[in-house]
């Protein structure tokens, strides 16, 4: 359950506010400044100059920083802050919930990236002379729309626009696949994101949108929880053809193991050995590579259409 919570919130999506990141477009040309951007908060947010100095508060930020090839620009980061490579050298400024001010404002930067979970820190930030930016989406539409904050806020919102479209593109050309395949020919799926209790997916989360737009039917669509708790007996009555876990950091099971569970042996998903794994931050990390947990979806559920790679557990 602590494992649980923790791969909840590096996330940084359980905010609940429904707000999508704006742009404003009082600037007469790209990358001129002053620039004003309105976060996901709702603030508005003045940057006079083009930022060369950026702190990182949540890993999906530093993958959205590094994506836009500003990495050389990033001076800190959060100790969970792994991908890519380079990102492990930076200067560590704490963890995702409990990042140093005092670090953060040492390293002098000129822009902070930070989440709705650091709206504490937020006052004594600005306080200190910072300006930030606060991305919060749960949403693959909303993740797409921060690319293209921060690239404003960075002075690259041509490359933002340019990269955002070909993730969508590859969004789209799931979707088209997708449309060929009649509504009751989509597999019934059960995503398991814990076990000690079993938990899965509401249909709002990021990963239950994730499994709708790969062309699954989530078996627990119909509840209104984002994270609802199931019993053993729904997910037997319920019988779904294909289970994805993705426990994530250092976290996992064998399919020998989840198959050995009792009453599971008349599941379909066990009998026609369709369980399948997926790397966590591929599915919870609302940044770029949320097209790849997509993609990866997508081989699970439909291998033969996907040319798939993935792998049972």
């Amino acid at each position: 359950m602590i494992i649980l919570i923790f791969i909840i919130s590096l996330s940084g999506c359980q905010g609940t506010l429904n707000k999508q990141s704006a742009i404003d477009t009082s600037s007469d040309k790209d990358g001129s400044f002053p620039v004003t951007v309105t976060d996901d908060l709702g603030r508005k947010v003045t940057l006079e100059t083009e930022p060369q100095r950026i702190v990182s508060l949540a890993p999906s930020n530093t993958e959205i920083l590094f994506f836009l090839g500003l990495g050389d620009r990033v001076v800190g980061d959060t100790k969970y802050c792994d991908y890519p490579e380079e990102a492990k050298l930076l200067t560590k400024v704490g963890g995702f919930d409990d990042p140093s001010l005092e670090i953060v404002v040492s390293l002098k930067p000129d822009l902070v990236v930070a989440t709705d979970r650091h709206q504490q820190m937020i006052k004594g930030l600005e306080d200190a002379g910072l300006k930030v930016v606060v991305l919060s989406s749960n949403s693959m539409e909303g993740i797409f729309n921060n690319i293209r904050l921060v690239g404003r806020a960075a002075g690259v919102e041509k490359t933002a626009n340019d990269l955002t479209k070909g993730l969508q593109d590859r969004v789209d050309k799931v979707s088209q696949k997708i449309g060929e395949i009649p509504e009751n020919q989509r597999p019934t799926v059960y995503y398991e994101m814990w076990y000690q209790p079993f938990m899965s997916v509401g249909k709002e989360s990021l990963i239950g949108q994730i499994i709708e737009t790969a062309g699954g039917t989530s078996i627990t669509d119909d509840f209104a929880e984002e994270y609802p708790q199931i019993s053993e007996e729904v997910i037997v009555e319920k019988n779904p053809e294909v289970m994805i876990h993705s426990y994530g950091h250092g976290e996992d099971i064998s399919s020998d193991e989840i198959t050995a569970r009792k009453g599971w042996n008349g599941i379909s998903f066990v009998k026609n050995n369709r369980i399948y794994s997926i790397e966590s931050d591929l599915l919870t990390l609302p940044g770029p590579r949320i097209v790849d947990g997509l993609e990866k979806m997508a081989e699970c559920l439909y291998p033969e259409k996907f040319k798939s790679t993935s792998s049972g557990s």
